[in-house]
């Protein structure tokens, strides 16, 4: 079933009163009617919620403006998602998944202003990483102990293409060395990632998009959740690396984490730790 995400208003009261979270959850997210008052008389805040195509509420999140959760400095121009859940009645129908999909055109959309979107995430749920790694987020610091326990803090530039149907799968057997990813939109192929697996490496080699899609951002949406899906397929490969010999690509791997190692003798190299 299909979800989109809007603005709450009065007539969703009803609908979250009923909301359900286990007492697991509630560690990391609040039960939506604990923060809406303070939600709603802050300009700075924007309660959101989530709905099905037949009108059921089945999640909330509030964006808030200038946040700064304690232990981390990220600047003033900033959104962060906080008190993000999904209902514990409709969890386990990938409602989670598209809501991380959607977010990043959904803020830009509606605070055009701002740049830096982050949340936090429950440092020892892995499901939750490679669900936000799939929306294009980056993981830029763990905090062993944070306010609530072991953290992770993730940023997504919003000043980016964001390509939230794309799906990658591998076209491959796993044990072959010459791998082959595939960019999908929809059932449609719209592209493709070449790679070489050398041990607990794996090679970007080349990356293509078809011409009529190559306006929408697919490569950089690609390789931003290029290493959850390399987790998701290649239990043992820790490292993504590539070689940039045009210029012009050097963006598009180090807007998605991958960085030159300082006692790299080639300039060109660059590598991103797959686990971590």
């Amino acid at each position: 079933m299909d979800i989109k995400v809007r603005k709450y208003n009065e007539s969703d009261k009803d609908a979250l009163q009923s909301y359900e979270l286990s007492d697991k959850q509630q560690i990391y997210s609040s039960l939506p009617l604990d923060v809406l008052n303070e939600a709603l008389e802050d300009k700075d805040r924007t309660a959101n919620v989530v709905v099905t195509d037949d009108g059921k509420v089945v999640g909330f999140f509030v964006l808030h403006k200038h946040y700064q959760h304690e232990g981390y400095d990220t600047p003033h121009e900033v959104v962060y998602v906080r008190s993000l859940s999904i209902n514990e009645k409709y969890q386990g129908n990938g409602y989670g998944t598209k809501v991380a999909q959607l977010l990043p055109v959904y803020v830009q959309e509606n605070f055009s202003q701002f740049e830096h979107l982050y949340l936090v995430v429950d440092g020892e749920n892995q499901g939750a990483w490679n669900l936000y790694e799939r929306a294009g987020f980056l993981h830029t610091a763990t905090k062993e102990e944070g306010p609530i326990g072991k953290e992770r803090l993730y940023y997504l530039d919003l000043d980016r293409n964001y390509v939230p149907n794309l799906r990658i799968n591998l076209a491959s057997d796993v044990s072959a060395s010459t791998l082959k990813f595939n960019l999908m939109l929809g059932e449609e192929v719209a592209g493709y990632i070449d790679t070489v697996k050398n041990g607990k490496v794996l090679e970007i080699k080349h990356i293509y998009v078809e011409e009529k899609h190559r306006s929408k951002g697919i490569a950089e949406s690609a390789i931003r959740q290029f290493a959850t899906i390399v987790r998701k397929y290649l239990k043992d490969v820790e490292i993504a690396e590539v070689n940039v010999t045009n210029t012009g690509l050097e963006k598009l791997f180090t807007g998605a984490g991958f960085v030159h190692p300082h006692d790299a003798e080639d300039e060109n190299y660059y590598r991103k730790l797959v686990r971590y």
